[in-house]
């Protein structure tokens, strides 16, 4: 569900993180892109716009002969197996032993209860549950307490959930858990090739799989969507990155890129808190200076600045614009595929403007992919071109 919206703020040419994208004004040809940005100064009044027109800043040149190569984005059916293989590996395979007595090490089945002050509590309770003793899955003392228990045997064990247990009810409680060994297993990952219908049915019919083929054809069907989507991500990157070659910016509007390193700036420390991190602590955890990330700060927005700018310029050249309708449309379907509550609430986040430039900027590049000789299949012949 989010693959597309990652390819909507992510590509290269419409600076996903950057926000405050230019727009083209329809009213009137003579006037200028307007960038529109909802980014505010450090006293909390809103930025100044700066207003420009892209094919004033950029030379394009003979963009239209141009020609990409991307690798192949076919699904093979090595592809399918070595992802079921991968899928497989969630579901293990235990085998009964006659061993008798609990080790550290051992994959033991378990029938265990929680109480707390003598009553059970939620979640606290499984029947033929696997646990391997030294994983440290459970609270302390739970797999210490079993090592050295009998098959058949049961134990009471005296424990206390940590104070930092996520669980608030039950974080620094007292509690009793009583279990029964119920036996000693090994355990084996099973494979592509021991697969059969029962133990799909067994293991995957409730993600909708009841047979062997159910699930290949599933696997592959999401590794076809996903390989659309990188396709379709990757040519656009490819197109720009090939726009580049043939098309300059001759120097960028005064302000903009200042503003936007701004901009970009104020998103990725509002990212960084929203993971309970600050400034500091991510460039610690980088091991970069603050000099080192504004330079590469810098090199990013540039980039992406720049390849925003070309795509405006041609899109202006092309008389590629945007209708009331299939913008209506458009953000219809950002709302219902993104489970944003309503549009307004998606205009609030992005602003209109900006997400119209988004949407101008993907039509404008979807209208280059037809007109260019693209060519898939094929190793590009520089090793970035899909970057």
């Amino acid at each position: 569900m989010k693959k597309k919206m990652m390819m909507l703020l992510c590509a290269v040419c419409v600076a996903a993180l950057l926000g405050g994208c230019g727009t083209d004004k329809k009213e009137n040809g003579d006037k200028k892109d307007d960038t529109s940005t909802e980014e505010t100064d450090d006293s909390g009044k809103k930025a100044e716009t700066i207003e420009y027109n892209a094919e004033d800043y950029v030379e394009l040149g003979d963009y239209k002969g141009m020609e990409v190569s991307l690798g192949s984005y076919e699904v093979t059916d090595e592809d399918v197996k070595n992802e079921m293989t991968n899928a497989l590996l969630s579901y293990p395979v235990y085998e009964d032993t006659d061993k008798d007595t609990v080790e550290d090490g051992d994959f033991v089945n378990i029938d265990y209860e929680g109480l707390k002050d003598g009553v059970a509590f939620n979640g606290g309770t499984a029947q033929d549950a696997v646990l391997e003793i030294g994983s440290n899955s459970f609270i302390d003392g739970f797999e210490d307490g079993l090592i050295g228990v009998k098959v058949g045997e049961k134990v009471s064990l005296d424990l206390t959930f940590p104070e930092s247990y996520q669980n608030q009810e039950l974080a620094g409680q007292a509690v009793v858990f009583n279990v029964t060994v119920n036996k000693i297993v090994n355990k084996s990952d099973m494979t592509y090739d021991m697969l059969d219908d029962a133990f799909v049915e067994k293991n995957m019919s409730s993600q909708g799989y009841h047979t062997v083929a159910d699930f290949e054809k599933g696997v592959r069907e999401q590794l076809e969507e996903s390989k659309a989507v990188t396709k379709e991500t990757e040519t656009q990157a490819a197109i720009v990155k090939k726009l580049k070659e043939v098309c300059k910016v001759k120097e960028f509007p005064e302000g903009l890129l200042e503003q936007r390193m701004d901009e970009y700036m104020e998103r990725f420390q509002a990212n960084l808190e929203s993971y309970g991190m600050k400034m500091e602590d991510y460039l610690k955890a980088s091991n970069v200076t603050e000099d080192e990330f504004q330079k590469q700060m810098e090199e990013v927005v540039s980039d992406t600045l720049e390849g925003e700018m070309i795509v405006q310029a041609i899109a202006k050249k092309e008389n590629i614009e945007i209708g009331d309708e299939e913008f209506a449309e458009y953000k219809k379907g950002i709302v219902e595929e993104y489970g944003y509550a309503s549009e307004e609430a998606l205009i609030e986040q992005h602003g209109e403007a900006y997400v119209k430039n988004i949407f101008l900027n993907e039509k404008t590049l979807k209208a280059l992919a037809e007109s260019l000789n693209i060519i898939y299949g094929e190793a590009p012949k520089d090793s970035e071109a899909g970057q």
